[in-house]
């Protein structure tokens, strides 16, 4: 028997009320335009489990890229090398040379499977649905979106290539790859592999993810997303560095300011926008600078010097709490190190 779930429990009293509405006639009911879309599903996380799985952290690696420098290149040969089985889960893909690799590939009967937002945020044309039209006589291309995924946006940006994965900052659009400061990770890991291939094959059936489905170093919005970010940076001890495009959510707003007078060493840097004025104003600019030399896109912070975050979200409360965001927390030295020499280089020639 399959499990009642909070949103299937919703949606069956929303329509039993309309039932009751129109044979009794004299009940109303009103809902708001983006009402089943503004629904805050997200399991509380104790603080317990947080610790239980960053004590359980596996030393995942491979290899770690970023643009406009080396990340095409590589995603791009990944991508070719498909022998079997592509899943992509993404907001945007608008890349020609994307799609001309993917039809090369299905000729190849290689099987493709596309996760895609359809319903952008200030969308002036529907990617979603030329995305589909390109593919429409390729029969091993399927395309789905989030609809009833019961998430705000399909903001996540991960692609599983036969027995590899990508979890990156990127969608697959030009400007991701060739003017936007971006950083992507590769691995082969099989543990990180089977959870991501478990997450994208739920979210293609519309299933429920649970917390058992995530491995350790995977983080997923909207389960345990809010929890592992504020948990992480209420405990850190020595220094948090933070690269991303803005920072609007105002529990995460709260934290950072009581944590930039305890820490040895706060720092972040955030896109070139007016919007980001306030954080430069309040921090100061000895922590908070603005990245002008590409457009800051990335969505990155490193933690004490011992975990970094890669992600799909920014730091806004749709991300944290009502959209599917995907992230992985990497505690290899070498990447580690490798992130902290490109964040001083963005950082001197930022403002």
């Amino acid at each position: 028997m399959k499990k009642l779930t909070i949103e299937k429990f919703v949606l069956i009293a929303i329509i039993f009320a309309c039932v009751v509405a129109f044979f009794t006639k004299d009940l109303t009911i009103t809902f708001n335009d983006n009402f089943l879309s503004s629904i805050k599903i997200s399991n509380k996380i104790s603080d317990d489990i947080i610790f239980d799985r960053i004590e359980n952290l596996q030393n995942i690696t491979w290899k770690f890229y970023y643009s406009p420098a080396n990340s095409w290149n590589a995603f791009s040969q990944s991508l070719e090398s498909a022998e079997d089985t592509v899943k992509i889960q993404t907001y945007e893909y608008t890349k020609k040379e994307i799609k001309q690799i993917m039809k090369w590939l299905l000729e190849k009967w290689v099987i493709i499977n596309l996760i895609m937002e359809n319903n952008k945020y200030q969308q002036y044309q529907n990617t979603w649905k030329q995305v589909q039209e390109y593919f429409l006589d390729y029969p091993r291309f399927q395309i789905k979106s989030d609809e009833q995924m019961w998430t705000m946006y399909t903001h996540s940006k991960i692609a599983l290539i036969d027995s590899g994965f990508w979890i990156q900052t990127a969608n697959l659009t030009h400007s991701s790859f060739f003017t936007n400061r971006e950083h992507f990770f590769y691995s082969e890991n099989t543990w990180v592999w089977n959870s991501l291939n478990k997450i994208f094959d739920k979210d293609w059936i519309w299933e429920q993810l649970e917390i058992d489905d995530l491995h350790p170093n995977l983080v997923v919005c909207n389960i345990n997303c809010r929890e592992t970010i504020e948990y992480l940076l209420k405990n850190a001890k020595d220094s948090i560095l933070i690269q991303t495009q803005y920072i609007v959510d105002e529990n995460i707003l709260d934290i950072l300011k009581e944590k930039s007078m305890e820490l040895n060493d706060f720092r972040f840097i955030v896109s070139n926008t007016d919007s980001n004025n306030y954080l430069v104003e309040y921090f100061g600019p000895w922590v908070a600078r603005k990245f002008s030399k590409y457009y800051n896109h990335t969505k990155m912070i490193l933690v004490d010097n011992e975990i970094l975050l890669l992600w799909s979200m920014n730091l806004s409360e749709n991300s944290l709490d009502k959209n599917r965001e995907i992230w992985i927390l990497i505690i290899d030295d070498w990447i580690i190190t490798e992130f902290k020499e490109l964040f001083e280089k963005d950082r001197k020639i930022s403002k």
